[in-house]
């Protein structure tokens, strides 16, 4: 994986390349200067944020770029395999080449779909290293399971439904059985119609103030549909989301 991500970082204005997965943690980075793995594990963890957000309005994107006051950053599906959800990522300075950049990222993410997808690389236990260091960094652990189906991935920070069509991750919040988390991920995209992407915050308050221990079960289903109806405006859209809920 380091030689995919070495051919990234080899362009002129490319300061990072990392692979992350959709709990947020890192599956490999090569990085110069100050993108160290604290750094690289914090920009994987936001842009996760801004991935779920995404999927929320369009859950087939395949590419995004932005432009941040010092340079760009370019995001990539890598799709899902082995049931765990990957993004590739370039972070790089002003005197990035767009067009080189789109092609080279385009060439990296096939390498690594195949790679995921064929075994050639070890998804349960992947391994980051940074430029200029001969010493390999050990991936965080895996995010602990609950529940009896892989369905619903329970960790401290979070959880997240990485077979849903789209990952949803709902911070702080818990569930213990996969109806309660297909149903909060359809709820959610579905809240998405009316709200945006706040649609996450929305259902993580809703809970919180439902169920003091921040679980979700699905004996909350009313209740959570009823608290969120009164936080549209629209009344159209409030109404629209209510017949919506009831054929979750």
């Amino acid at each position: 994986m380091d030689s995919i991500l070495q051919g990234l970082l080899d362009l002129s204005g490319v300061n990072a390349a990392l692979v992350v997965d959709g709990s947020g943690h890192l599956a490999a980075f090569l990085g110069k200067a100050v993108y160290d793995r604290a750094l690289c594990e914090q920009a994987g963890a936001t842009l996760l944020k801004a991935v779920d957000s995404l999927q929320l309005q369009q859950e087939d994107w395949e590419t995004v770029a932005a432009q941040f006051t010092d340079g760009k950053l370019l995001l990539r599906s890598l799709g899902a395999s082995g049931g765990t959800t990957r993004f590739l990522v370039v972070v790089a300075d002003a005197t990035l080449n767009p067009s080189f950049a789109t092609v080279a990222l385009r060439v990296a993410a096939n390498k690594l779909k195949k790679a995921f997808e064929g075994g050639g690389v070890a998804a349960a236990s992947p391994v980051a290293s940074q430029s200029g260091f001969g010493t390999p960094y050990p991936a965080p652990a895996a995010a602990p399971r609950s529940g009896p189906s892989e369905s619903a991935a329970v960790a401290n920070t979070g959880v997240s439904w990485s077979k849903m069509g789209s990952s949803v991750t709902l911070t702080g919040i818990t569930v213990n059985d996969p109806a309660s988390a297909t149903f909060l991920s359809r709820c959610t995209k579905e809240l998405a119609r009316a709200v945006g992407p706040m649609s996450k915050v929305y259902v993580q308050e809703a809970i919180r103030r439902l169920s003091p221990e921040a679980t979700y079960t699905m004996a909350l289903r009313a209740k959570l549909v009823e608290d969120l109806a009164a936080q549209i405006e629209d009344g159209t859209d409030r109404d629209q989301f209510l017949r919506a809920a009831e054929k979750l």
